[in-house]
């Protein structure tokens, strides 16, 4: 039954993503990618929580109270609090800067901005790298989801169907058909959490719930000045990431996107019960085969087999819905920013052929670079960070070169991926903080010389 219920939910979203497609079956690359900036506020909402609520929140917050307790879900729970006032106020700026400067693509925004094709690809470049793994992830966290059902398949069917399914979905509507499949993926995520965590604290009740040393060993100083060094560093990351700029494109207003920020948090309601589950998984001894399995072991030891299929169909959509974003992020970088001079058909099509290479590479990489994904994965707020001096000189105008904010953007990348490689924590500090005040002083530098620069010239003309 199980399975029946988890197939039906997948056809559901096929024939959503089908009706995404009504009066949409000629698009330009600005309605591929963005969907010609004209979602309402309930698309929009829908698209930007699936970003925040993937796979893997569903089945790596409960996966990491499980192993950890209560300090991860400390900074955690803080950073995404923190990104929606951030949210507020940033995010309708940069609505403004796109619409200003006609902008698809956050690269998009630099190029107009600067005037420089030099920056444009570095800012290209390092976005890829910071979404290379993305993929990849949420295909793992689908074979987990999958694993709950036994089924004696190759994992390579498994993956392929997953990324063909996401690929046609795309090819439907571009954008507009991973919105539309949000609304039914929200609405099953809200259910089945809230009904798993339910049942969890009606199985395990208050005397079954574990002691209070669970909640993890006493919380270093180092680790105190980790979480408060993240909080606001991701908070801000998150705004500025490559598919939240799309995603912001998107909306057909500043207030659209503004109101959005505002009922975020209430979505957060999720999180109490995936603790809940959690701790009904420690407390009551499950056979969890890998904390990744935590929520969907718990589920099927709690819910009838028609709920865990209907939960199952819920965490691969979140999956699926992340991975058709992550593709249309990256195509638009490549077949605009990367491939100057390619007409407007060209562009669609081409980022078409890039999605299909990005699917296969993240087949091949859930398969056979698993230990490279997961290093570059601790890389995507190390990177996507750096991005934050260059959008704030977008957005409010700062006098501030293309030569600087690339200076700053390089040396930013290399000290906080360098220093999250040979594993330096400078004072307990996040090393993607550090990598900010790096880029900040460089860039700041730069732009100093270079207006010494500037007045030194007519002076010395006029001696």
């Amino acid at each position: 039954m199980a399975s029946i219920v988890f197939f039906l939910v997948i056809l559901l979203s096929i024939l959503v993503a089908l009706f995404s497609r009504r009066g949409h079956g000629h698009q330009d690359s600005r309605d591929f990618f963005v969907a010609s900036g004209q979602f309402g506020g309930i698309l929009v909402f829908m698209l930007a929580v699936g970003e925040t609520y993937s796979i893997g929140s569903i089945m790596g917050f409960p996966s990491a109270a499980y192993s950890t307790g209560t300090s991860f879900i400390i900074w955690f729970l803080g950073y995404i609090v923190l990104a929606y006032p951030v949210g507020y106020f940033i995010n309708p700026l940069i609505w403004r800067a796109g619409r200003d400067y006609q902008a698809l693509t956050m690269a998009d925004l630099f190029r107009a901005r600067f005037g420089s094709v030099g920056l444009e690809r570095l800012v290209v470049l390092t976005a890829i790298l910071c979404l290379l793994p993305m993929g990849e992830l949420q295909i793992v966290g689908l074979l987990r989801v999958i694993d709950q059902f036994h089924w004696a398949l190759p994992e390579q069917w498994t993956t392929t169907a997953a990324a063909g399914l996401t690929f046609a979905w795309i090819m439907l509507s571009g954008i507009r058909a991973p919105a539309y499949v949000s609304v039914i993926k929200d609405s099953l995520v809200l259910i089945t959490v809230t009904v798993v965590g339910l049942a969890a604290l009606r199985a395990g009740g208050m005397a079954h719930l574990p002691p209070v040393e669970w909640s993890g060993p006493p919380v270093a100083l180092r680790d105190q000045v980790y979480a408060l060094s993240t909080i606001p560093l991701q908070a801000v990351a998150f705004c500025v990431a490559p598919q939240t700029v799309a995603f912001v494109f998107t909306a057909r207003s500043a207030r659209t996107v503004r109101r959005n920020q505002i009922v975020m948090p209430l979505y957060m309601v999720m999180f109490p019960f995936l603790y809940l589950v959690a701790l009904y998984a420690r407390s009551a001894g499950l056979p969890v085969p890998s904390p990744n399995a935590v929520f969907m072991v718990a589920a099927g030891a709690l819910l009838p087999d028609w709920m865990v299929g209907l939960a199952a169909g819920a965490c691969a959509l979140s999956g699926l819905v992340i991975l058709a974003g992550t593709c249309l992020a990256i195509g638009p970088l490549v077949s605009r920013n990367l491939l100057h001079g390619l007409s407007d058909a060209g562009q669609r099509r081409g980022a078409q052929a890039v999605i299909a290479f990005y699917l296969l590479f993240s087949i091949l990489a859930a398969g056979h670079l698993s230990g490279l994904m997961v290093t570059l994965t601790s890389f995507y707020y190390l990177g996507v960070s750096q991005f934050i001096p260059g959008i704030a000189a977008i957005i409010w105008r700062w006098p501030l070169s293309a030569r600087a904010l690339g200076a700053g953007l390089v040396v930013g990348d290399v000290v906080a991926m360098g220093g999250a490689l040979a594993g330096l924590q400078p004072a307990g500090l996040n090393t993607g903080m550090v990598g900010l005040v790096a880029n900040l002083l460089v860039a700041g530098a730069i732009w100093w010389m270079e207006r010494r620069k500037r007045v030194a010239g007519p002076v010395s003309e006029t001696v």
